[in-house]
């Protein structure tokens, strides 16, 4: 048998009074990968009548053999495998999966399997030529993390990047991009997983359940690279938004390192924009680090632009598992946009006359020229008497994103409230959109700064009904801004513009 890296097997005779105490030790394994007790109940109940009825069928009265009994993690859950060298199973030919219109086509062994079906979720039936036959039971771990989906010698982290193999290196088409599938989910977790370890901030991609919810729900859209044998080379989705319908996030793009250099990010780059083309999105964002401007230049040859500079987004610390060093000071992320559409002409906004120039010079980076209006003086301005002010935390990240959907006349006292209340729950890095196709983001941008925050960039359909401004406040967080490496002319001058504007310097 190929090893496996973890497993464990136990022989018995081919007495059906041993049953109960083989299934109690599958039950005490299956316990070690964290099965809940409901579920090793019906494990145990399964394992005992599959037992006792493969021996009845395999094993003339008084013949003597033996039972092997193999237990392995697999990443649907748990596996048992019933092997013995009795009776092959009737016409099977290779190997068999149960289903309901199968079962009556296995003489002896119908009644059975139609009971084990209570308890289990897969029934196979596999003959082994000269190794005898074998029946494998396979139990669903459902909600779990990928750490119980898979042995730990399955997450050891990536090697370095190494040379890719000949025969793909040969044809840098060799990755094939299609959308997932739900039984590609325990793979994808798993390559999330040894690439960041615990540090991805978005604890989802964890839990591979999750991910097939969120597809389901529409709220992701994931694809996946394909290579060789159809193995998983590489995954990437784009995400959408409640409060920004019109245009998605590009994000989670990860590549084994075998398939690195054959093209893999890019073909799913491509697919998943055309995907968004094809459903009417107006425009794409997506982030790439500022510690090198490899992924910069990646995004713009797609023609993404540099729009906003968030400070201090990325945590401390935060490495990809198994390379060496740190960086040991949060990182900041360039923000990126891609219209899918051309935008509404004239495209109107409200901005602050103080960034007027600088907002200007971004809209004209993506090749659009907006009609920018003077806000009026606050005291013609009707303000609704109460606010709507959206937070979303991130905890994992020490993050938070404040949205103001409604101006309210106490709106900068509502905005000073809850960023102390933000900042008490140790929360490093508060980001603010504000909506520059209401006049009202004109008017009240200078006393929002007057709090803290400042510039950060734009994001175009940031609203449902709107363009955004994003505003950024740093608590007590120090910004290596020397340390930020960005390509574009855009970009450089993005940087110094927010370096002039930081409060904290």
């Amino acid at each position: 048998m190929e090893p496996k890296c973890e497993y464990s097997s136990m022989q018995i005779p081919n007495d059906p009074k041993y049953a109960a105490a083989a299934a109690a030790y599958v039950s005490e394994i299956a316990r070690t990968i964290g099965m809940p007790k409901q579920d090793l109940e019906a494990l145990e109940k399964g394992i005992i009548e599959a037992i006792r009825a493969l021996i009845a069928y395999s094993f003339e009265a008084g013949e003597r053999g033996i039972l092997e009994i193999f237990c392995e993690r697999i990443p649907q859950g748990f596996k048992v495998s019933l092997r013995d060298k009795g009776l092959p199973f009737g016409a099977i030919e290779a190997g068999l999966s149960i289903t309901d219109g199968q079962v009556d086509d296995i003489p002896g062994m119908a009644e059975p399997i139609a009971h084990l079906k209570e308890y289990l979720d897969e029934i196979r039936m596999h003959n082994l030529g000269t190794e005898g036959k074998e029946l494998v039971l396979i139990k669903h771990l459902k909600n779990k993390n990928i750490t119980d989906y898979y042995a730990a010698c399955d997450l050891e982290p990536y090697e370095p990047s190494p040379p890719p193999p000949a025969v793909l290196a040969a044809d840098r088409f060799k990755c094939r991009v299609r959308r997932l599938k739900p039984d590609d989910a325990a793979e994808v977790s798993k390559t999330i997983y040894k690439t960041y370890g615990y540090t991805y901030p978005h604890d989802y991609v964890y839990y591979p359940d999750q991910i097939v919810a969120l597809n389901e729900s529409g709220r992701l859209f994931s694809a996946v690279a394909v290579a060789g044998d159809n193995e998983i080379a590489g995954y990437s989705v784009f995400k959408t938004w409640q409060e920004n319908p019109q245009i998605i996030e590009m994000a989670q793009g990860v590549v084994k390192p075998e398939f690195r250099s054959l093209g893999c990010f890019s073909n799913l780059t491509r697919y998943l924009l055309d995907q968004a083309r094809s459903r009417g999105i107006k425009g794409a964002f997506g982030e790439a680090v500022t510690n090198h401007t490899v992924s910069q230049h990646t995004v713009h040859g797609f023609g993404f632009k540099d729009i906003g500079l968030r400070l201090g987004l990325i945590p401390a610390n935060m490495l990809f598992k198994g390379m060496n060093g740190k960086i040991t000071y949060r990182g900041s992320m360039l923000v990126e946009f891609l219209y899918l559409q051309r935008p509404p002409h004239p495209l109107k906004v409200y901005v602050p006359r103080h960034h007027r120039h600088m907002i200007a010079a971004l809209y004209e980076e993506l090749g659009v020229r907006p009609e920018i209006n003077k806000a009026l003086p606050a005291k013609k301005q009707a303000a609704d008497a109460t606010s709507i002010v959206k937070i979303k935390q991130v905890t994992s990240m020490n993050y938070a994103r404040m949205i103001i959907e409604r101006y309210g006349r106490n709106i900068v006292g509502e905005i000073k409230s809850k960023v102390k209340e933000i900042c008490l729950q140790t929360t490093d890095i508060i980001n603010l959109y504000l909506n520059l196709s209401d006049p009202l983001t004109g008017t009240y941008t200078a006393e929002f700064e007057n709090l803290g925050f400042f510039f950060s960039g734009i994001l175009p359909g940031g609203f449902k009904n709107g363009e955004a401004l994003i505003l950024q406040y740093l608590n007590n967080v120090p910004i290596e801004y020397d340390a930020i490496q960005v390509e574009s002319a855009i970009a450089k001058k993005l940087v110094a513009y927010v370096r002039k504007q930081d409060p904290n310097l």
